[in-house]
């Protein structure tokens, strides 16, 4: 099954598409483009594969055990959102496929480069180069046994990102994003009460396809 999971106020019973690039979080905007050039389309609708704990829905417990780490008050937002999350289950859908792990790594050079693609893909082969040589020093001095499975990934692909890109970033794992997204489709919506099932039953979703749920048990996923 795939997710995706949206708060309950942009929810429509319909096609939806990702916000326009205006209201992106700037930190993420040359990520997205990156991956815009390769899956053709900018920015993106994202879904998980089978786990549905990184589509965004969160435990409200674990969120306020953050509260004495944010003084400024942002973590009852970050509750707020999670309290307004749907989340949608999808039978199987056609989608440029990325794998989660190696999407996590490569965030981290293209959130500190600023340029095209060339620039980017230059920064991405630097990172894991470093990473890996970083790697076989530390095992040099301390004999770690195994090293970390995506720098294996990546000396695996002969440190060439087209290959690494094509063997193991660009492979359908657990995630997937799509141009624009039919919630209308969903094989199932979950909500967390009667209130949002109430909406959701008046945007027309259909009565045995809404159900409330404890999202607390998708945090261990």
């Amino acid at each position: 099954m795939y997710y995706h999971c949206r708060p309950i106020k942009f929810v429509i019973y319909g096609k939806v598409e990702p916000p326009p690039p205006s209201e992106l979080d700037e930190y993420f905007d040359g990520p997205y483009k990156w991956l815009g050039h390769y899956c053709g389309f900018f920015p993106q609708v994202w879904l998980s594969r089978s786990r549905q704990s990184i589509t965004g829905i969160r435990n409200n417990k674990r969120l306020k055990k953050r509260q004495n780490m944010k003084r400024d008050g942002g973590w009852r937002k970050d509750i707020k959102t999670s309290n307004d999350s749907v989340l949608f289950e999808f039978d199987p859908i056609k989608g440029f496929p990325l794998s989660y792990t190696h999407w996590e790594y490569i965030l981290n050079p293209l959130f500190n480069v600023k340029g095209g693609i060339q620039t980017q893909n230059k920064a991405i082969t630097e990172f894991f180069n470093s990473m890996l040589r970083d790697y076989k020093a530390d095992n040099l001095l301390y004999g770690y046994d195994e090293p970390d499975p995506v720098e294996d990934d990546w000396e695996k692909s002969g440190c060439n990102l087209e290959v690494y890109l094509r063997d193991y970033v660009f492979k359908e794992v657990d995630q997937v994003v799509v141009p624009t997204l039919n919630l209308k489709s969903a094989k199932k919506v979950f909500c967390r009460d009667e209130k949002q099932k109430k909406k959701l039953r008046k945007m027309g979703f259909i009565e045995d396809r809404v159900q409330i749920q404890n999202f607390r048990k998708f945090s261990s996923f």
